[in-house]
């Protein structure tokens, strides 16, 4: 009788952890330890602005990709980047 009744728990009892797992795995995706942006002056290249201040340096405005991971890499700010040096 015990048994039967574990045996019907199964189903949600999975579903709990598989939830509980997914919760878990869910990171937010950490800043780059490197930031680059597209040079406004020279278009396809990109400089490194991480130890830029935003707001003091640069900014991104509006819309566009403004700052990525890598050179040619993955967008981790949208806006237009302006800079301001």
């Amino acid at each position: 009788m015990i048994m039967n009744k574990l045996v019907k728990l199964l189903p949600a009892m999975a579903l709990v952890m598989g939830a509980t797992l997914a919760m878990a795995m869910n990171f937010a995706n950490p800043m780059p330890s490197q930031v680059f942006a597209e040079d406004p002056e020279n278009p396809g290249e990109f400089i490194e602005v991480t130890s830029w201040q935003p707001g003091v340096d640069y900014i991104c405005d509006q819309t566009g990709d403004c700052l990525y991971d890598a050179p040619n890499g993955n967008v981790v700010q949208q806006g237009t980047f302006i800079d301001l040096r």
